[in-house]
């Protein structure tokens, strides 16, 4: 199928999922899993699934560590849709045009360019998405309103204040701080090393009461740059003790050119490196999309029956949900 036949949508799906993901720094912490799914909505358990140590008995005796039947809720949460939607018209397509190039040669070459700045918008989307439910615990929709993954998973969270006072045991306020988010995970506790994600305020506020850690910043000896590769290039981060802690002021633009910052200045989220959660991808919305699979990115192209300019349209159906919400300590400045 190519785009001279005017009658049908041209599937660009495989096309713009070729383009590489870029993940940001959310993303490259790789702390949801990503599933996708056939329905528009999922259903889920919220149950005590915690893991515990065994007891040990004598072999082939009565006495075995016997488990308890679990009381469980049943939640069903929407997946929301994000559509994306642009025009490419003539004047846009009037500079693509060389000696001995023919129409639509040009016209797919616009239509791949084009998504390129689709994919590279509904990145930033789920990334956006990833930053909200980590450093807020929300889900934030236009048409669904704010879904609290607190009052779903029913865990009550109480932020810790951090005492920056000159003198006092930083190391020791981090590790209780750590035995919170400990008690808070659901798989046992293992983890694979501990992230601050820290305001600007909150961030300074540290660098100013520990010199040490401000020459360490000056180095800029991190592992966890190392790991991450270029995505980390952006952000300054240092390692304290076992923990990476990262200068975290991303702000997202709303269509309306509202600007979105999902943590504040003078905060700080201690978190676990876990899969804590996870990332629902639904089907397409269109007729194709019943009783199909779900996927990242999905798109479409469709030129006017009357040559006037070709429509492309993009979307993801994504749902990101915190299932260990109360691993995620919040820290504030204590006053």
């Amino acid at each position: 199928m190519t785009i001279v036949n005017n009658t049908q949508v041209v599937d660009r799906t495989t096309a713009i999922n070729i383009i590489p993901f870029k993940p940001s720094l959310i993303g490259a912490l790789s702390l949801f899993r990503e599933k996708t799914v056939g329905t528009d909505s999922i259903t889920f358990d919220v149950k005590d699934n915690a893991l515990f140590v065994l007891e040990d008995h004598l072999r082939n005796t009565d006495g075995k560590n016997t488990l308890n039947p679990e009381d469980y809720d049943i939640h069903t949460l929407a997946i929301p849709h994000y559509p994306v939607e642009t025009s490419i018209t003539r004047n846009q397509l009037s500079g693509l045009r060389g000696f001995g190039t023919d129409s639509e040669t040009a016209i797919e070459a616009a239509v791949a360019t084009e998504l390129v700045r689709h994919g590279e918008i509904q990145d930033n989307h789920y990334e956006y998405l990833q930053s909200l439910m980590v450093c807020q615990g929300v889900i934030s929709t236009s048409f669904y309103g704010n879904i609290d993954m607190e009052s779903e998973f029913g865990v009550t969270r109480t932020p810790v204040a951090i005492d920056f006072t000159d003198g006092l045991d930083m190391a020791a306020q981090f590790r209780a701080v750590q035995k919170t988010a400990k008690d808070g995970l659901t798989n046992g506790g293992r983890v694979s090393g501990w992230v601050i994600l820290a305001g600007v305020t909150w961030f300074n506020r540290l660098m100013a009461q520990d010199t040490m850690s401000a020459n360490t910043l000056l180095k800029g000896d991190s592992p966890l740059r190392n790991e991450i590769g270029t995505v980390g290039n952006g952000y300054s981060m240092y390692r304290y003790g076992n923990i990476d802690i990262i200068l975290y002021d991303d702000v997202f633009t709303t269509k309306a050119g509202v600007s979105v910052q999902p943590l504040d200045d003078a905060k700080a989220v201690m978190i676990p490196r876990t899969v804590l959660g996870s990332s629902f991808f639904a089907p397409v919305s269109k007729l194709s999309g019943i009783n199909a699979q779900g996927a990242k990115r999905f798109a479409s192209s469709y030129r006017d029956p009357k040559d006037r300019f070709v429509e492309m349209e993009s979307e993801q159906n994504t749902l990101v949900i915190m299932e260990q919400i109360g691993a995620v300590v919040e820290m504030t400045i204590a006053p």
